[in-house]
């Protein structure tokens, strides 16, 4: 029986996380029978469970299998971006003709005692020890399934599609989440203003009767919303990066109306004090889930 949604107790929540981890760990050791086993179980506790899915999907050798548990997973959350990028690439190879991926054919030939005409292709060549490219010292037979340089344990990053180096797992991000540096200066610089801004106005019109909790209930998570829609427009980018450069900004433009709020409590004025919290919350947690 699958204990998913509100009826899901906290230690079953718990024993879920533990098999993904778990899975995640015999995929990095190669160990793809365990992997599966644990993903399984995990997906059959919680069946909404998108990290499961994925997690399924990166162990599973038969591609049509790939498709449809990275589909379950898109079901759940149509804004995955892992999910979305890897099912395109097995997308890719469907269209191309292949059944099995060709990182689990030669497991899965030997699993099967070399009887499934779906495996009867030609194995790929023996993995050859290398060592990687990004620690020269460690030895290897890992290898990214994108780029094919060796790569170590620790570099190794599982995806629905095989393990992927650190730069490739980072070009795989769709463009709208890869933010450099002038990005976030924009987010930073745009957060300032609006919340420097939106400080002078609580400060001006929050003493006035009612109207101070208008701003705090209305016009913080406006600011705040407001601030990210202006953010994405000029950068066209979204994300953790977006988010931290624009919640400094905010707090960096805020800082009068903390001082404000400072000597507010000093004059015991402290339903203002509270007021100006609130606006402060409201704008960043607006902010911050806009641009996510």
């Amino acid at each position: 029986m699958q204990a998913t949604g509100e009826f899901m107790t906290e230690s079953t929540a718990t024993e879920v996380q533990q098999l993904i981890t778990e899975g995640r760990a015999a995929a990095l050791a190669g160990d793809t029978f365990t992997a599966r086993a644990r993903f399984r179980r995990a997906t059959e506790l919680d069946s909404e469970n998108v990290d499961a899915w994925i997690g399924l999907s990166s162990v599973a050798p038969i591609l049509a299998e790939k498709r449809e548990y990275l589909r379950r997973a898109l079901a759940i959350d149509p804004m995955n971006a892992e999910a979305t990028a890897s099912l395109a690439y097995v997308e890719k190879l469907l269209a191309d003709g292949l059944q099995i991926a060709p990182s689990h054919r030669r497991q899965e030939r030997q699993a099967s005692g070399d009887a499934s005409p779906l495996l009867s292709a030609p194995e790929p060549p023996a993995v050859e020890v290398a060592y990687c490219y990004i620690h020269p010292d460690r030895e290897t037979g890992l290898r990214c399934v994108q780029c094919n340089r060796p790569i170590c344990g620790s570099c190794a990053q599982m995806t629905p599609v095989g393990q992927l180096c650190p730069e490739c797992r980072k070009a795989r991000r769709p463009p709208h989440y890869q933010a450099d540096l002038s990005h976030m200066l924009i987010g930073g610089v745009t957060g300032f203003f609006a919340a420097l801004i939106g400080s002078v106005l609580v400060v001006v019109l929050g003493g006035v009767p009612f109207l101070g909790l208008f701003l705090a209930m209305m016009a913080g998570p406006l600011t705040g919303a407001l601030t990210a829609r202006i953010v994405e427009q000029l950068t066209r980018k979204r994300g953790k990066a977006m988010q931290a450069s624009t919640v400094i900004g905010l707090a960096l433009g805020a800082l009068p109306l903390v001082g404000f709020g400072v000597i507010a409590l000093l004059n015991g004025a402290f339903l203002q004090l509270l007021l100006i919290g609130l606006w402060v919350t409201l704008l960043i947690v607006t902010a911050v889930a806009r641009l996510r």
